[in-house]
């Protein structure tokens, strides 16, 4: 007998489970057990088990395998109506068993049909290796997603390897033999007979839709997609997933596997911003809206408000708002590359592009939407997502969904509100704000000025006035570009941006501080994109971008030449605002560790091309925006070092933990390495293109530690420096380890400390002053930092000390001759390697006294703590630790200007050298 007041939600609301218990008392009494657990993979295996029976092949005749699979169905919806409605089951197990249902539908109707084709035509086989070639079936939308509705149909796609024939008496190609096979398995799954139907099913999604084959061969797919792929199949491509399907023994489809998902990602996920795309994505915003109001509107207007899928706050326009920003930003960050729509919206919680609160409020309104759509579906089992518009109904399904009438209307229309602002401003809130994204006709950084030519000849005009004698040689240029062949092999709408880019330029570059500078520069980089229509569209459709990058290329040469040699940095100009916040290193670090895990080969093996290419990137956009920050003035030269060397260190981190698995053989070992930073990274006085100067320690008792840990010293500099197709991360110098280039890769604490109290060169300890630990196990580090101090308070001859400071100062300026009447701000006396070999000298020669000096604080700090300890004058420290901080800022505004050495006049300068001389004869003259 049933439990009433189990069963008495679900049959009090679904009209179709009380006919069906009616109809089978059997099945009554059966539920009443099975509502009690969960419904998982496992049961539903055990419950197909029971209805074929105990007698039944591994393969089912066609007939038995339809009629076994609708009962199967009507077990699983009867017992999710019960379990949903009493709140017992989460809409994770409900969509989950529904697509569980539908796999394991698919793939029955599959081996049956397969089965009785092969045994007329024999297997259709892989001509590479000879072995049984499957179908591939693709399981689209909600599907794919693993997110299927309680009565929804299923999108699939069908595809296959190789073509070829099979190997029966009677042989068919391979593209017939698949043909025959989706047609036949098709009335399998969705005809209704007598048992009803277990999905209907749809195969409009594939390419050509009704007009293609019913079955395509990866070649032919991957043809498609590049030729003739539209924006909205990247939609539908997204949650696109290989159904568990197998019909043939001894069959293999892992390498067709990998191929389509090798065609897959990239068809969806572009790794460049794709402006083109941008602009179909928000025509299919409106299309979305517009279809549904035109459809609401010969109905009256009524669906409009009662469709909760298409109507306006609805799951539909969820789907758009977290789609959207996986299609924008998942090629550049791959931990958005998810199926599911709950793990994708966790997954732009996590990046930082959608706030926590807006998060968590899309997903309460899409787990309420989804149980109050099941719920409509339970009542007949019908696929509708309509409300009743009746109040009597309407009453009972906030009764069966556990509300008051008043609440459930209430949280309705609370949750539809929300999801239809957030739709309206889906583009802002994922970092494409409307007044950035869409085709400007005008902007505050360009139509606002009053000095912006109206016509061609006006322009003109103005370009020889501005430039003068290099007026003609611009339009030359612009003429050059315009007519050159790489252009002219450009589709049609890219040679028509072109044309409409190159006067856009001249215009941006009359409204910089340096017209003739910024126009060159922005000829360059158009030059280098020329190619990618995507960053043609950006610059040539989006004037306030266009300034923004000639204001960048104006400013500083070396800017302009970094953007030219990287251009995918363009995408960050499309949210200026977000290029002056301060870089948050601990979710960069969350973001970049996401996507590197995402990073991943269809085998389930770390892409480790693609990992160091994703490394790369990062770097280059956070030393973009620090750079971006920099010409606008918002950083010292102090705290731009900071920042630059914290993203080293970040990056440094990441590397052990990649470069690890590849290296330790012991299961669950953790390294015991660090990463010890030396002279520019170890005094925190990065550059943009500094080198790192490293050495690597290690304390592991493991037998194989020294190979073990050599081979991981190997690995992180290949990952670091190796060129790849994003270029180097960091020049890597690993001579400053113990016994140089002569010395092991990866050296113990033991021998390192025993090195540094017995064979270590003054010079050396002179370098250990700006040393510091950088990633890597803390205790390690910690022990070096133990070493480091020990080293460093050692007792010392001063005067000893004194003459080998000086020995190494003259080798220095050896090493750097400057043959000009220029001064050198780095080498030559009263620059900044006098102020940091004084520095130096003090902490060596009087740390053990004034164990202050140890800490490794900076050249300027230092040399404060010095006077403050009575080591030098005060007033000396101050003014020397001033001239110093101007040298080094002075250093690089000129290297931002391109220059390579970093001199002055002569006369330039006189305080600060004064200064340093002063300095450096006080302590070592």
């Amino acid at each position: 007998m049933t439990n009433p007041s189990l069963l008495a939600p679900a049959l009090a609301w679904s009209g179709h489970l009380r006919r069906r218990l009616d109809a089978h008392p059997d099945l009554a009494a059966w539920l009443a057990g099975a509502v009690q657990h969960p419904v998982t993979p496992a049961v539903m295996d055990q419950w197909l088990a029971e209805l074929a029976g105990p007698s039944a092949p591994a393969v089912l005749p066609v007939d038995a395998c339809r009629m076994v699979l609708r009962k199967l169905r009507e077990r699983v919806f009867s017992v999710l109506i019960v379990r949903d409605l009493t709140g017992q089951a989460q809409l994770e197990e409900v969509v989950g068993a529904m697509t569980t249902l539908a796999d394991m539908a698919v793939a029955a109707a599959y081996r049956s049909v397969a089965a009785d084709l092969a045994s007329v035509h024999g297997m259709p086989r892989d001509p590479a290796t000879g072995k049984p070639q499957e179908m591939l079936i693709v399981g689209m939308g909600k599907l794919g997603g693993c997110e299927l509705n309680v009565s929804s149909d299923i999108d699939l796609i069908m595809l296959y390897g190789e073509e070829g024939e099979t190997d029966g008496p009677r042989r068919i190609s391979h593209h017939e033999f698949y043909g025959r096979l989706t047609r036949r398995m098709m009335p399998v799954l969705s005809e209704v007979d007598a048992n009803g139907q277990v999905f209907r099913t749809d195969l409009r999604l594939r390419p050509d839709g009704d007009s293609g084959p019913l079955a395509w061969s990866l070649d032919a797919l991957e043809h498609y997609l590049i030729g003739q792929g539209r924006e909205w199949e990247r939609y539908a491509w997204l949650k696109a997933r290989l159904m568990p399907a197998k019909a043939f023994e001894d069959s293999d489809s892992a390498a067709q596997a990998r191929q389509l998902e090798s065609l897959r990602v990239p068809f969806v996920y572009r790794k460049y911003f794709d402006f083109d795309a941008l602009a179909a994505l928000r025509a299919l915003r409106e299309r979305i809206r517009q279809d549904w109001q035109r459809r609401a509107m010969t109905r009256s207007g009524i669906d409009s408000a009662n469709n909760i899928k298409l109507g306006d706050g609805g799951i539909r326009e969820i789907e758009f708002v977290v789609q959207l920003a996986q299609l924008i930003r998942g090629g550049r960050m791959p931990a958005l590359q998810k199926r599911g729509l709950l793990e994708a919206l966790h997954a732009e919680r996590l990046a930082g592009l959608v706030p926590d609160d807006d998060a968590r409020r899309l997903e309460d309104a899409y787990r309420f939407l989804r149980r109050t759509e099941h719920a409509l579906q339970y009542r007949e089992d019908e696929q509708t997502h309509l409300l009743p518009g009746d109040p009597a109904q309407r009453a009972a399904l906030a009764a069966a969904l556990g509300f008051s009438h008043d609440d459930f209307e209430r949280t309705l229309a609370e949750h539809r509100e929300f999801v239809s602002q957030t739709f309206r401003n889906v583009f802002r809130m994922v970092g494409m704000g409307e007044e950035d994204a869409a085709p400007a006709t005008g902007s505050a950084d360009t139509a606002a000025s009053q000095d912006e030519p109206d016509s061609e000849s006006e322009l003109s005009d103005q370009i020889r006035q501005a430039f003068g004698d290099d007026a003609q040689d611009l339009l030359r240029r612009a003429e050059t570009l315009s007519g050159s062949h790489r252009v002219r092999s450009l589709p049609e709408s890219s040679r028509r941006r072109m044309e409409v880019l190159l006067p856009a330029a001249l215009r941006a570059a009359l409204q910089t501080p340096a017209p003739r500078e910024a126009a060159v520069r922005l000829f360059d980089l158009i030059e280098k994109i020329a190619q990618r229509s995507a960053y043609l569209a950006l610059l040539a459709e989006y004037p306030d971008t266009l300034a923004r990058v000639a204001r960048m290329v104006a400013a500083s040469p070396w800017a302009a030449q970094y953007l030219t040699q990287h251009p995918l940095l363009l995408d960050s100009l499309i949210d200026w605002r977000t290029l002056y916040e301060p870089l948050d290193f601990a979710q960069i670090a969350r973001q970049l560790t996401a996507d590197l895990d995402a990073c991943r080969l269809p085998d389930g093996a770390p892409d480790i091309e693609r990992q160091m290419n994703l490394m790369r990137d990062v770097q280059r956009q956070a030393s973009f925006q620090l750079l971006a920050q920099d010409l606008e003035g918002e950083l010292t030269v102090e705290k731009l070092a900071d920042q630059l060397s914290a993203l080293a260190d970040l990056l440094l981190t990441e590397t052990i933990r990649r470069a690890w698995p590849l290296v330790n053989k012991i299961e669950g070992a953790e390294p015991r390495f660090a990463v010890i930073a030396y002279g520019k990274l170890g005094g925190k006085e990065l550059g943009y293109a500094s080198d790192l100067d490293l050495v690597f320690l290690f304390d592991d008792p493991r037998e194989d530690a020294a190979e073990v840990y050599a081979k991981l010293g190997r690995r992180m500099t290949s990952w670091l420096s190796t060129m790849t197709s994003s270029g180097r991360l960091y020049e890597v110098d690993l001579r400053l380890r113990p016994d140089g280039d002569a010395g092991l890769l990866a050296v113990s604490l033991e021998a390192f400390e025993q090195y540094q109290h017995k064979h270590a060169w003054a010079w050396e300890h002179q370098a250990l002053t700006r040393a510091r630990f950088a990633s890597g196990d803390a205790g390690v580090g910690a022990a070096f930092e133990k070493i480091r101090e020990d080293i460093l308070v050692l007792p010392r001859d001063a005067a000893a000390l004194r003459e080998e400071v000086l020995a190494m100062r003259e080798k220095i300026n050896a090493g750097h001759p400057n043959s000009t009447d220029r001064f050198d701000l780095k080498h030559d006396r009263g620059g900044m390697v006098d102020v940091e070999f004084v520095t130096q000298y003090l902490v060596l020669c009087h740390a053990g006294t004034h164990p202050v000096l140890v800490r490794n604080l900076g050249n300027i700090a230092l040399l404060r703590l010095a006077g403050e300890a009575g080591l030098i004058p005060p007033d000396l420290a101050s003014r020397s630790g001033d001239a110093y901080r101007t040298l080094r800022r002075v250093q690089h505004q000129l290297r931002m200007q391109g220059v390579e050495k970093a001199r002055v006049a002569p006369d330039q300068l006189q305080d600060e050298r004064a200064a340093v001389r002063a300095l450096w004869d006080t302590v070592l003259g």
